[in-house]
C-alpha cells in the first residue's frame, strides 16, 4: 500500500504546536484551537512524503487525499474568518482605526484563502481523475500476465516521481505514462524521460515510451518523436504488436 511519512525533525517541530492547540481547546479558546489545528493540517499535508508501493494509482490517490486534507484545513480557517466578519460588524470594531485595520487585513486574508481553496480543490480533483485512469490502465495491462508478461505499477524513481506502468514481454519493454487529460508536449517529454530511466533501471536494450491519454485519444496510435500516444482501448493490441 502507498504510505506517507514525515521526517523526524518535522514531527518534532510540529508536536509543540499540536499540544498548544489541545490546550486552546481545553481552555475554551475554540477559535484559536481551530486555526492552529488547521495550520498543523496544512503543514502535515504539504510536507508529507509519499512512498510508492507498486499500487496502481496509489501515488495519485494519496496526493489527492493530502490535497483534500489541506483544502479542508484552509476551509476551516476561511469559515473562521467569515465568522469574525460577523463579530466585527456586531461589535462595531470599525469605529476605531485598529478595528478598521483588522477588518481590511481580514478581507485580504479571506481573498487569499478563497483563491487557494479553489486552486487546491481543483488540483485534488485532477489527481483523483489521474488515479482512476491509472487503475483503469492497470486492469487492462494485468490481463497480459497470463501471457507471460511482467507488469509493474507505480514504480518509484530514486530522484523523485514515478513510472505509472512498466511492462516487459515477448515484443519488448514499455514505460507507460497515463493521463486523464489530453496529449501535451510536457507530458510526452515526461513519458520519454520515464522510458530512459526504466531502460537503465531494468537493464533493457530498449524501452518504448507510451503516453496513454483519457481526453480525446487519437483514433489509432500516433508517434510523436520518441513517444507513442494512444487511448486505453488500443493499449494491449499495441504492445502485443511485433516490433521491427
Amino acid at each position: 500500500m502507498t504510505a506517507i511519512r514525515l521526517k523526524w525533525w518535522e514531527i518534532t517541530a510540529l508536536v509543540p504546536f499540536a499540544l498548544l492547540s489541545a490546550l486552546f481547546f481545553a481552555g475554551g479558546q475554540v477559535v484559536a484551537g481551530v486555526v492552529l489545528a488547521a495550520l498543523l493540517g496544512v503543514a502535515v499535508a504539504s510536507r508529507a512524503e509519499i512512498r510508492e508501493r507498486n499500487r496502481p494509482g496509489g501515488y495519485a490517490r494519496t496526493r489527492a487525499i493530502l490535497l483534500l486534507a489541506e483544502w479542508a484545513a484552509l476551509l476551516a480557517i476561511y469559515v473562521t474568518a467569515v465568522w469574525l466578519f460577523f463579530v466585527i460588524h456586531s461589535e462595531h470594531w470599525t469605529r476605531d482605526r485598529h478595528g478598521t485595520v483588522a477588518f481590511y487585513a481580514l478581507v485580504g486574508l479571506s481573498f487569499f484563502l478563497a483563491r487557494e481553496i479553489y486552486r487546491i480543490g481543483e488540483n485534488a480533483g485532477n489527481w483523483l481523475l489521474g488515479s482512476d485512469k491509472e487503475r483503469e490502465v492497470a486492469r487492462v495491462l494485468d490481463t497480459l500476465r497470463d501471457e507471460g508478461w511482467s507488469v509493474i505499477h507505480d514504480v518509484r524513481k530514486e530522484r523523485g516521481g514515478n513510472v505509472d506502468h512498466f511492462l516487459s514481454g515477448p515484443t519488448g519493454s514499455f514505460a507507460i505514462e497515463t493521463k486523464s487529460g489530453a496529449n501535451r508536449a510536457t507530458v510526452r517529454n515526461q513519458a520519454i524521460s520515464n522510458a530512459v530511466w526504466a531502460k537503465e533501471k531494468f537493464g533493457q536494450r530498449w524501452v518504448t515510451a507510451i503516453l496513454c491519454v483519457g481526453t480525446d485519444p487519437p483514433p489509432q496510435p500516433v508517434q510523436h518523436g520518441h513517444v507513442w500516444v494512444l487511448g486505453t482501448a488500443d493499449l494491449v493490441e499495441f504492445v502485443r504488436r511485433p516490433r521491427r
